[in-house]
């Protein structure tokens, strides 16, 4: 088989392979982990792969630790400043209204 015949085979199979794992609503990630991780790395997405309990089960055990997104509704913000450690600290926060310095720009 020539080369240039060779290279269009492989690439069709990546993209058959690539079109079934999308279809089954998979994604694929690459990233980069220091190399005492990247087994442990390889084994959560292992986990996360097959699904069933293993896979919510680490899914809620990682959640807590994960930072957060950004919150996108007025809700998603109150449910944030709700679940913080310093609610139902009397805080008073003002702003310094002090004009500042003289700063010299030239």
């Amino acid at each position: 088989m020539k080369k240039r015949s060779l290279h269009r085979t492989v690439k069709a199979r990546v993209a058959r392979h690539r079109a079934k794992a999308a279809a089954a609503g998979m994604v694929r990630v690459e990233v980069s982990a220091p190399l005492e991780d990247a087994s442990l790395v390889k084994a959560v997405a292992e986990t996360l792969r097959q699904g069933g309990t293993a896979a919510t089960e680490l899914r809620e055990a990682l959640a807590p630790v994960m930072s957060s997104s950004r919150a996108k509704t007025g809700a998603e913000l109150v449910a944030f400043l709700r679940s913080s450690p310093l609610r139902g600290a009397n805080l008073v926060v003002e702003r310094d209204r002090s004009p500042g310095r003289p700063v010299d720009l030239e």
